[in-house]
């Protein structure tokens, strides 16, 4: 009996690190490492909770699986507030979570499942970056040159802006000028998205001008 829970052990470990290493291929949070041991600990909790409803009659293995996916959906939350709510976190949160969810499907004997799983989340995660990679090659870079009668409150809102409509922020820099300040900006950003930004600074109590330029 205990063979065989030390197989969905290692065979958790094997599926949370085939997630985990394209996670530290890519550089992001929660590598090879953090999803092994989430996907251990999860399997472990599962098969102890299963154990305990063999042995007693009353014993209710959902609740504990339960608290693995609350424990899990902790984390989750913790990174995403971390990484300011951008794409990043929440791939890297709904990640551990999967892992979670393979680690409890091992640990309640659903091997081909947790496996096949495991595979479709690599090959989205690896797919889904690839595409990302030709969109952005497809962006270009603007120049702007906002001129404004107050910097603090009109580079506050142009931050919102900017993470509003998913510009990639390249630079910055302010200026005094003789009715104000100027600040010169570059980002990465479609051509669409480039009308759509100058809109709405150009809506901006305290803009004077905004000049764009592709380069």
């Amino acid at each position: 009996m205990e063979i065989e829970i030390i197989l969905k052990i290692l065979l958790s470990a094997l599926l949370g690190g085939i997630v985990g290493l394209e996670r530290e291929i890519s550089h992001r949070e929660a590598g090879l490492r953090a999803n092994i041991l989430i996907a251990v600990g999860s399997t472990l909790i599962t098969v102890i909770a299963l154990k305990l409803t063999e042995n007693a009659s009353t014993a209710n293995p959902t609740g504990m699986i339960a608290q693995i996916i609350i424990a899990i959906g902790v984390i989750g939350a913790g990174v995403i507030i971390r990484s300011k709510f951008e794409e990043q976190g929440l791939t890297t949160a709904a990640t551990i979570w999967t892992v979670a969810a393979i680690g409890i499907g091992v640990g309640s004997g659903y091997y081909l499942i947790s496996l096949l799983v495991s595979i479709f989340v690599v090959i989205i995660l690896t797919i889904s970056k690839y595409i990302t990679k030709i969109i952005e090659n497809q962006k270009k870079l603007y120049a702007y040159i906002i001129k404004t009668e107050d910097k603090a409150a009109i580079i506050i809102e142009m931050r919102k802006i900017i993470k509003e409509l998913g510009i990639r922020y390249i630079k910055a820099k302010l200026g005094k000028i003789k009715d104000g300040f100027e600040i010169d900006v570059l980002l990465s950003t479609s051509e669409n998205k480039n009308k759509e930004f100058v809109e709405k600074v150009m809506q901006l109590q305290g803009v004077i001008e905004i000049d764009s330029e592709n380069l």
